[in-house]
């Protein structure tokens, strides 16, 4: 997706620029199509772990708190 907004000149909702772009991003619309199941796919197989893949990585809390120097930390 783009970094701008799409510019909205007519009756359109943001869902229809949001698909407006996903299919000029990937070319077409079953690729547009693939692209999203393959997430929902990646998304649905994180929900059934015990510990979000995002958590482990620190992605949750990225900037939210100092960055750890490990050689203080022992």
């Amino acid at each position: 997706m783009s970094a701008e907004p799409a510019e909205i000149e007519d009756d359109r909702d943001a869902i229809e620029w949001e698909l407006i772009e996903l299919v000029e991003e990937h070319g077409s619309e079953r690729h547009a199509l693939r692209a999203l199941l393959h997430d929902f796919h990646v998304l649905l197989a994180d929900a059934d772990k015990a510990v979000s893949r995002g958590f482990l990585r620190g992605m949750f809390s990225e900037g939210a708190r100092a960055p750890r120097d490990d050689d203080q930390a022992a």
